[in-house]
């Protein structure tokens, strides 16, 4: 009887310890995906502050492209 009772606990304990094992394992990946999903966060965060800073210098030069583009387009036809 004693050693049917030390094979169950010690099943019982195989079983936690492969549950405490997953467990772990799948908090690490979860704790993963969060950290990019905050990393896009910021840069996108950073790029629209660059845009923001930036605005006029960058209409000015998308205003340039598309004349010159036009103007392009006009002499080739």
């Amino acid at each position: 009887m004693e050693k049917n009772m030390r094979e169950f606990l010690d099943g019982k304990l195989i079983g936690l310890q492969l549950r405490a094992r997953r467990f772990l394992a799948q908090f690490a990946e979860e704790e993963r995906g969060d950290t990019n999903f905050v990393a896009i966060i910021v840069i996108i965060v950073i790029l629209m502050a660059i845009a923001a800073i930036f605005k006029d210098q960058l209409e000015k030069m998308i205003d340039k492209v598309f004349l010159n583009l036009g103007n392009f387009i006009d002499k080739g036809l």
